[in-house]
């Protein structure tokens, strides 16, 4: 009963909230994707990385206080070795990857094609946002691909190219790092040490880089500066429903639909417990978490970290209805005698 009033209530804030589109990030600049663009290009004409992102946050009146307030090298100088159009194709190759190493791990569904290809449209359709033609400046979009790619690819056997993609998105932009701590924490549960080991190790490696570019990020930056805004704001699930809007299904789609669906995805995302489905379930569950608390409203494209993600709740959303409607059927003194795991427990996403 708890989970059906919570799945209803959330429906219904949805459906009341202020359907006014967010404002693009930032309003006082020039944009995110245009001042990345200007760092990479200052960065192929021979400038340092750290003078040019000052520089362009800046001229374009962006803050430089916290030293989070300022990316984290590795994309920019990564673009800035090649041209923006090999970028843009790397990125549709990373998107292409990711989508093949999903289909891969479900290969054992194909004899049921409805769902497996059910599968397949969902993570597409939160895929599709890396294929826009101006989404390669954007670092949450690479980190999105890369931890839906890190957590596709691992296995409780094999675990290591896992790991060394979601360091790499967490080295990226920072906002990936708690799904690092997910897939150390469940590695640990799981009594694998080793695999838990690695993790750590992983976090342990991203807490030097970031601390490497605090420091390098606080020889550049002078009192003067300004400082950000705080995130701290308490957006509550207005925010969260406007970083869900990445994705293809709800592009052009009316707003009731976003505040239907998400919430039908988190529900199914709940009920599972396969290896795989634990760590998706956690590493979506994490950031929305985290949504509910953190972020401004110009912040609502965080959600790139996990649009891939999110809409696999979908498929697991009718079993987990049916469940809570049987329950609702249930006599309070039968519930004991009823084998409810049976109806709507089977974990849809896979092993």
């Amino acid at each position: 009963m708890a989970t059906l009033l919570l799945l209803l209530s959330l429906i219904a804030l949805g459906l009341t909230r202020d359907a006014a589109p967010p404002q693009p990030p930032p309003t006082d600049g020039i944009g995110d994707l245009a001042l990345y663009s200007r760092v990479v290009d200052r960065l192929r004409h021979g400038e340092g990385y750290y003078a040019a992102i000052t520089g362009e946050l800046r001229a374009n009146s962006y803050p430089l206080r916290p030293f989070v307030a300022v990316r984290p090298p590795a994309l920019s100088v990564a673009m800035a070795a090649t041209s923006d159009g090999v970028i843009r194709l790397a990125l549709a190759a990373l998107a292409a990857v990711t989508f093949a190493a999903w289909a891969w791990r479900w290969r054992g569904l194909r004899g049921e094609p409805l769902r497996y290809t059910a599968l397949l449209l969902l993570l597409g359709s939160g895929l599709a946002p890396a294929l826009a033609p101006n989404a390669y400046p954007l670092h949450e979009v690479w980190a999105g691909l890369l931890i839906a790619l890190s957590l596709a690819l691992r296995r409780r056997n094999s675990w290591w190219l896992s790991l060394a993609i979601a360091t790499l998105a967490a080295l990226l932009r920072e906002l990936a790092a708690p799904y690092l701590v997910v897939m150390a924490v469940l590695a640990l549960k799981d009594g694998c040490r080793k695999e838990a080991a690695g993790w750590f190790g992983g976090l342990a490696l991203f807490a030097l880089a970031l601390g490497w570019h605090a420091l390098e990020v606080s020889s550049v930056v002078s009192a003067a500066d300004p400082g950000s805004p705080p995130w701290l704001r308490f957006g509550g699930w207005s925010f969260v429903l406007q970083t869900a809007s990445w994705n293809l299904m709800l592009a052009a789609a009316p707003a009731w639909l976003g505040a239907v669906l998400l919430p039908l995805a988190l529900l199914g995302l709940s009920t599972l417990r396969s290896a795989l489905g634990l760590r998706l379930a956690l590493t979506v569950a994490g950031h929305t978490i985290g949504f509910l608390i953190v972020g401004r409203p110009n912040n609502f494209y965080w959600g790139l970290m996990i649009a891939p993600l999110w809409p696999l709740g979908l498929l697991q959303a009718w079993p987990a209805l049916r469940r809570l409607g049987h329950e609702l059927r249930v006599l309070p003194a039968r519930r004991a005698a009823t084998p409810m795991a049976a109806v709507g427990r089977a974990d849809l996403i896979g092993k």
